[in-house]
């Protein structure tokens, strides 16, 4: 962090959707700043703009109002440095290409020397535990190691930001937890900067260095929670200890006055 400036900045950011009776606001007055290699997580009601706030910072839709600063200049439309990982991972793979293919599709996009796409590749599979895996195609795994697939194929990016929308939403409960641990490893290795969407609060606790706690109608920050819970973390004992049930407690009043 150059000059302890932020990696990423959200400034009075307010977003409306024009619809057949006008405009309907979905974002209003969100402000917050990320540090470098910090993993904040937000969460919120359903409707109270959680992915609009991802688009916005991906830069897929433009704001209404405010502004985002990236590395302190204006983010005004998609940047390389800044990855995006679906919660659809079937959707998010080209069904066509191999595993292999699918994370070289990222270095093709970076203009990456194809003689380094092997070498690469084959690091990102082993990281991830596709190895195995590498020329099959989409539909022959499950949908756990699809997503590890994308989370690769992001990775291979080399991204100064990780944006992540509900990734393990639709997974079991054991898939969800054993890449909660894996993910969670990976970008603290890679010194990975990542913004995390979730409806499951006990996970913004487990993940996140902090929460942003959202309120609907519209999306307005209520809290921002320092979640001060030592890393590496444990799905037994991280869950079990006192100041994570405290978390829960505070983060599940916020949200649930946020829909009064």
């Amino acid at each position: 962090m150059e000059n302890g400036r932020p990696l990423l900045s959200v400034r009075g950011l307010s977003h409306s959707f024009r619809t057949a009776e006008g405009s309907r606001p979905v974002l209003a007055n969100t402000q917050f700043d990320i540090r470098p290699q910090e993993f904040v997580c937000v969460v919120g009601p359903s409707g109270c703009g959680k992915t609009t706030l991802l688009r916005l910072i991906a830069g897929l839709i433009e704001p209404s109002s405010g502004e985002i600063l990236f590395k302190g200049r204006r983010l005004e439309e998609p940047q390389p440095e800044i990855a995006v990982i679906f919660q659809d991972y079937s959707r998010a793979l080209l069904p066509w290409r191999t595993v292999a293919g699918n994370v070289a599709l990222a270095l093709e996009a970076r203009n990456v020397p194809r003689n380094e796409h092997a070498a690469r590749v084959d690091a990102l599979l082993r990281q991830l535990g596709l190895a195995g895996h590498a020329n099959h195609f989409p539909a022959q795994l499950s949908g756990g190691l699809q997503q590890r697939v994308q989370i690769a194929r992001c990775l291979a990016l080399d991204p100064e930001l990780l944006l992540m929308d509900e990734p393990f939403g639709s997974l079991d409960a054991m898939t969800r937890q054993t890449l909660q641990d894996e993910v969670s490893r990976l970008l603290s290795v890679n010194k990975s900067t990542v913004l995390f969407v979730t409806h499951d609060l006990e996970e913004a606790i487990y993940l996140g260095d902090r929460v942003i706690a959202l309120e609907a109608n519209p999306g307005r920050i209520v809290e921002i929670i320092e979640i001060k819970l030592p890393r590496p973390r444990n799905q037994l004992t991280t869950r079990e200890d006192q100041r994570f049930l405290e978390y829960r407690h505070r983060v599940f009043e916020l949200i649930e006055r946020g829909q009064k």
